[in-house]
């Protein structure tokens, strides 16, 4: 088990994390564990735990939560938000906690592959774009079934798919995405410690 250093860890985790004030209750955890009872990734996962990921955000422990798989492993079903006493908006902060661990350079094998779809979206209009022959087998089925060929995207409406991602940022996002170097995932988060996976 690597040894943690005091520089792995900080005293405003949960500020830095939370920095858009998405989930301000967190440190309200009664750690009663209905967040994990009810996860259905946590019942497949014994090493993912809500309520752990909780605690070791309130604790500071960087290292920990950043280069952990686990944090990759939520899919924000928010049953853990449904039965929480204090509602603690737990995948608004594994959101959060994604992003931050994305601009350490980890966590980029799940992201990157995804790009690729924004940038066909930005490019056409649409993130399905399928070849010549994908598009006259769509149309014979289409024409068989009584509807209209495939739809032509107009230049005005990429145009204006355009602007959205380019006033929200998003382009600059995905470009410097495409740009960064994978951090190897290394810690799995286990109840009371880490250990080499």
């Amino acid at each position: 088990m690597p040894r943690e250093r005091d520089k792995d860890w900080r005293d405003n985790l949960y500020g830095e994390i939370d920095k858009y004030n998405l989930v301000e209750n967190l440190e309200n955890c009664l750690q009663c564990g209905k967040c994990t009872g009810n996860c259905p990734v946590a019942a497949i996962t014994p090493s993912y735990n809500p309520r752990f990921v909780i605690s070791e955000i309130l604790t500071g422990n960087t290292a920990r939560l950043l280069e952990s798989e686990e944090i990759w492993r939520c899919f924000w079903c928010a049953n853990c938000y449904r039965v929480c006493p204090v509602d603690i908006h737990f995948p608004l902060l594994m959101m959060q906690l994604r992003f931050m661990a994305l601009e350490n350079n980890y966590g980029l094998k799940y992201v990157k592959p995804i790009n690729k779809y924004g940038f066909r979206a930005f490019d056409k209009g649409l993130t399905f774009v399928p070849g010549e022959r994908g598009v006259q087998k769509i149309n014979r089925l289409r024409t068989s079934i009584g509807v209209e060929e495939w739809p032509e995207v107009s230049e005005k409406a990429i145009a204006e798919y355009r602007a959205i991602f380019e006033q929200t940022g998003a382009i600059e996002w995905m470009e410097k995405l495409e740009e960064m170097v994978e951090k190897d995932v290394n810690f799995s988060l286990e109840r009371g410690g880490v250990t080499n996976e």
